[in-house]
């Protein structure tokens, strides 16, 4: 299954009903993309590093957080599917704030009712795949995307400018402490909160100067990686 929502929807569901194969997470394990906040408390019961958060369902509850904050930039995020574009990397409080009042005026329908705020994270962006049967897995080598609309990584954020693959800059030392510190609890998260994983799983991460930290999980291959990883 190519797209999120059929996936988040509960598609596999349908094709083990019908007793046909079908390669893709169940609906519970796919909440993992569905909902930020939802994988975000994930990874915290996991103990996966991730940046600092707080969620939110109620704008006047964000804006006073927001207030509360020393130092810009923050991430301000739907919690639903927002076709790539529902992240916003806020340099200042009036910045921030608005990405806020957006989200709850209905920018992103159902998937701006909740947000979530996080700690901007610093490093490299890279893109990782594994096959997973909810216990095992199989890894891809990394990628790197480019969401910016423009060049040197200004503009808004897109479902995705381009990729390539291998890595040059990645040694083996953090790509394997993506597998074993990010990827492998999540996979035994899930499965010990009776949604088990089987499918491909996208973590995409940012390379701190602390080690690798998680931003996101994606429940199928990302456009544009897929392409230069296969």
């Amino acid at each position: 299954v190519g797209p999120e929502s059929p996936l988040i929807g509960g598609i596999a569901e349908a094709f083990w009903e019908a007793d046909l194969k079908v390669f893709g997470p169940s609906r519970a394990a796919a909440r993992i993309e569905g909902s930020k906040v939802f994988a975000k408390e994930l990874m915290r019961h996991a103990g996966v590093p991730t940046a600092d958060f707080e969620a939110f369902d109620r704008e006047a509850a964000a804006l006073a957080y927001l207030r509360t904050l020393r130092e810009y930039p923050t991430v301000v995020k739907a919690d639903g599917l927002a076709g790539g574009k529902g992240v916003t990397v806020a340099r200042s409080r009036e910045a921030a704030e608005a990405a806020v009042r957006s989200a709850f005026a209905g920018k992103f329908g159902a998937a701006g009712e909740r947000i979530v705020i996080e700690e901007c994270l610093e490093g490299r962006e890279a893109s990782v795949f594994v096959i997973t049967d909810g216990q095992e897995m199989l890894p891809f080598l990394p990628a790197q995307d480019y969401k910016r609309i423009n060049d040197g990584g200004e503009g808004p954020n897109t479902g995705g400018m381009g990729a390539y693959s291998p890595l040059m800059w990645m040694d083996t030392g953090t790509y394997a402490a993506i597998l074993e510190e990010i990827i492998r609890p999540t996979i035994h998260q899930l499965a010990l909160i009776g949604a088990p994983y089987s499918g491909l799983l996208y973590a995409g991460v940012m390379v701190t100067d602390e080690g690798p930290k998680a931003l996101e999980f994606n429940c199928r291959f990302g456009d544009p990686e897929t392409q230069v990883i296969l």
